[in-house]
């Protein structure tokens, strides 16, 4: 048996480790993104309030509407605190999200090699 076929059968094992492992984080991915679209959908009605509040108090007085709809865009998503470390947003605690974080939390624990 030649080197070249004898490299070629020892390291099809690995190409498909790949493939799989681009499909798992296809699939890890597509879940994050339900979880964003459902943490989108709550906080939507919040942020909405929340502007209109801003408006109502008249805290800009340029372009009061739009100036309080950009404050209260980022209302509830995660951001960083005084010293560097991460504030969670809201809404992690949807079904969509904690599937999402437990599906990532078994895909870190298969890949020993990594942790």
């Amino acid at each position: 048996m030649s080197k070249l076929r004898l490299l070629c059968l020892l390291s099809l094992p690995l190409l498909a480790t790949w493939a799989g492992a681009a499909d798992d984080e296809a699939r890890l991915r597509a879940l994050d993104q339900k979880c964003e679209e459902a943490r989108a959908r709550r906080l939507a009605p919040i942020r909405e309030e929340m502007a209109r509040r801003c408006v109502a108090e008249g805290r800009y007085v340029a372009n009061p509407e739009q100036d309080c709809r950009l404050e209260m865009s980022t209302y509830g998503d995660t951001f960083t605190g005084p010293r560097g470390a991460a504030i969670r947003g809201q809404f992690y605690d949807l079904p969509e999200c904690v599937a999402a974080a437990s599906a990532w939390k078994e895909w870190e624990a298969s890949r020993p090699w990594k942790n």
